[in-house]
């Protein structure tokens, strides 16, 4: 059986930052708390007008920098015991920035990734989202 158990731990990113949500509800009820609300790191501006490559760069460098925080918040989470299982969902080059970070234990609590911006919308279409992929996984 598949679904947003109790405990489940939500990651939804974006290039401007991430919250870290938990399921304190049930699966038929679930009830996302947050957890914490990460801003994307600073990045240096380059100075006059910015050519392609250099925007380019920045942006992939922005989007190393959240992957690196995100991940380290949830291996510190996971040696706490917490975080048992994750779904991840952000837009792919994030996305694919934050599983090439991730470390064997963090990467088998990975229940689901989902290529899906979803940070500006409101829980209940989280929840509906999440749950939409979960079935569809199963």
């Amino acid at each position: 059986m598949s679904g947003l158990f109790r405990g489940t731990w939500i990651v939804v990113a974006c290039p401007d930052g991430a919250m870290i949500l938990e399921n304190a509800g049930c699966m038929r009820n679930p009830d996302l708390r947050l957890i914490d609300r990460m801003d994307a790191p600073d990045t240096p501006r380059p100075e006059g007008w910015a050519t392609l490559p250099e925007v380019t760069d920045r942006s992939r460098l922005a989007t190393t920098a959240l992957a690196a925080q995100l991940v380290g918040r949830l291996a510190r989470e996971a040696a706490r015991g917490r975080a048992e299982r994750l779904v991840l969902a952000a837009p792919t080059p994030l996305l694919d920035a934050i599983r090439a970070r991730l470390d064997e234990e963090l990467r088998a609590r990975v229940v689901l990734a989902l290529p899906k911006t979803l940070t500006r919308q409101p829980l209940g279409k989280i929840v509906t989202e999440v749950n939409a992929a979960l079935g569809q996984a199963a």
